[in-house]
């Protein structure tokens, strides 16, 4: 049987990646590498999971995207089995295909999954693990990650369990970045408890240029348009080529004290999906305010209408009742009537993404700062290089569009 081999004898990792690799020894819990594209973040990651997974035999470990077959072609057989191969030997580890995971000789496992599939997460967050691994988390939810985090929970003597993230750089107002960068907590903007759990780093191209294409760099990623090179070259956090509300500036998120005291009527958007989001407007004349969002992950519909009414959506300052039209994501067919106030939305997108683009150029488009789900959206919503929307971290996105389009095509006020 072909031995396994010590890390020198397969990879050679460079000075800043061998830097990274000592962060996993460290006493965070949490540990991000984010950074250009191609430098070496996800083989960094999966080669400590692998070695994790042969030190201490029956353990668990999960890597997840997003998506799962983004995660089964770009790390299950991309990354993770090559490098399986070339440390341990294909002779002492198992493909299961219908469950998606690696089964080592030793009893250890390595699953691979994604956290915006419905039919996965049931199956992949049914286990306790040693290693959570989230992929480009630029792409996932923070209340994907949150419901994630209860099952990093597995019992293996010795083996200190961990959270390892990757990504390319999003815009700083993405969870991942203030989390680990500014080390506060996205949805409340407040310190975190633990902030020496936190740890990142960065790496580029530059560093890994060794194991690159000699023209990777200066034919590719040197010649990509200013933003794309900022973020895929120099891992720098700025806001996605292709931004649709472009014309959103700081200014227009305001703090409590300057919201409004009242409003002429009140609306929401109410998308759903595994990924379930609420959005609150405030009209004043022609003007919108958004008061407050709400979020929940792989949660029932009447839950999370439940929710709403516990954190106080449906009532006004003096705690009287307040019901209003809730415009409901039209595929959601039966599940808006689980929902108070629940009626179709109008999902005319380019129409709508229009009028919100108008209102912000106008200056009566306004943001509060407890709107922690639109703000870590706003700026990543873009188009790619066809102009299609990008599909992913689009959930607030979508409900606050039906809360305020919606309202100017149907006209229905509630006072």
């Amino acid at each position: 049987m072909t031995p396994i081999k010590k890390a020198g004898e397969i990879f050679n990792p460079t000075r800043i990646q061998r830097a990274a690799l000592r962060l996993l020894k460290t006493g965070a819990k949490h540990v991000l590498l984010f950074g250009g594209s191609r430098s070496g973040k996800t083989t960094i990651l999966v080669i400590a999971i692998i070695y994790r997974a042969v030190r201490y035999g029956g353990s668990r470990h999960l890597i997840c995207r997003l998506r799962s077959k983004d995660a089964r072609s770009s790390v299950l057989h991309e990354t993770l089995m090559p490098w399986l191969d070339k440390i341990v030997g294909n002779g002492r580890y198992r493909l299961v295909v219908h469950d998606n995971y690696i089964r080592l000789w030793n009893g250890s496992e390595i699953w691979i999954g994604g956290l915006g599939d419905k039919e996965q997460v049931d199956k992949i967050l049914g286990h306790e693990y040693n290693t959570i691994y989230f992929n480009e988390v630029s792409q996932i939810s923070y209340a994907a990650i949150n419901v994630a985090y209860s099952r990093l929970a597995m019992n293996v003597p010795g083996c200190r369990n961990l959270f390892l993230y990757d990504c390319n750089p999003a815009s700083p107002m993405h969870w991942a970045y203030k989390v680990f960068i500014r080390k506060i907590e996205p949805r409340t903007d407040t310190p975190l408890v633990k902030p020496l759990l936190y740890t990142s780093m960065l790496l580029n191209p530059e560093d890994n240029a060794e194991n690159l294409a000699e023209d990777y760099i200066e034919d590719i990623l040197d010649t990509m348009p200013e933003k794309q090179r900022a973020r895929f070259r120099d891992g720098l956090w700025v806001k996605a080529e292709g931004v649709i509300y472009d014309k959103f500036t700081e200014e227009m998120i305001l703090a409590d004290e300057a919201m409004p005291d009242q409003f002429d009527f009140v609306t929401a958007g109410q998308d759903f999906g595994l990924n379930i989001t609420n959005v609150k407007v405030g009209w004043i004349g022609n003007t919108v305010y958004l008061i407050a969002d709400h979020g929940a992950y792989n949660m029932p519909t009447r839950t999370f209408n439940e929710e709403l009414h516990e954190v106080g959506w449906y009532k006004r300052g003096d705690g009287s009742a307040n019901v209003f039209p809730t415009y409901c994501d039209p595929a959601g067919g039966e599940r808006l009537q689980e929902i108070t106030g629940g009626v179709k939305a109008n999902n005319s997108v380019e129409p709508g993404i229009d009028y919100i683009n108008a209102l912000m150029e106008r200056k009566r488009f306004f943001v509060s700062r407890r709107c922690t789900g639109v703000l870590q959206e706003i700026s990543d919503y873009a188009r790619d290089e066809s102009n299609a929307i990008v599909k992913v971290n689009d959930h607030y996105m979508d409900a606050m569009r039906y809360a305020i389009f919606s309202q100017v095509q149907y006209g229905i006020v509630c006072a």
